[in-house]
């Protein structure tokens, strides 16, 4: 499935102004991408930013091969962010470092409930406010039935 995601160096300097790029650069050589997966026609990580916090960064390939980017920093000057420079350089230059992986609810279907709750427990731990809409999501769910 590889072979559906296909970007050049070049498509990525395309896609970015030219200080997004180069910061992006720098973001990739630094090795500010983590947690790298593919799952089919999309990739996705962490990036650590200028903030204390990291982004989440998400590039997704349709059938045709168009690219559409997300990341969850607040950049909206044109073109992709730094982050996502990161992200698709990181592919293009060491796709094995992402990790491979079926679709994500595929992949919880084969957990135990009990490592489910772990995770989720952990989730809440390390995630501030996520407490409130997992509560606000069990009580959607036991409407529902």
């Amino acid at each position: 499935m590889r072979d559906k995601i296909k970007i050049s160096h070049e498509q990525i300097i395309a896609r970015a102004l030219d200080q997004s790029f180069y910061r992006g650069l720098s973001l990739y050589e630094s090795g500010a991408i983590f947690l790298p997966a593919r799952r089919g026609n999309q990739l996705s990580a962490m990036c650590v930013g200028s903030s204390s916090a990291a982004y989440r960064v998400t590039a997704t390939f349709d059938e045709s091969g168009h690219l559409t980017t997300h990341c969850t920093c607040p950049y909206d000057w044109g073109g992709d962010c730094k982050h996502i420079v990161a992200l698709l350089l990181t592919y293009v230059l060491e796709p094995e470092v992402f990790r491979a992986g079926e679709e994500l609810r595929e992949e919880l279907m084969l957990l135990e409930k009990e490592d489910l709750v772990n995770i989720v427990e952990q989730m809440i731990t390390r995630y501030t406010g996520l407490d409130d809409i997992v509560e606000h999501m069990i009580s959607e769910t036991r409407n529902d039935y």
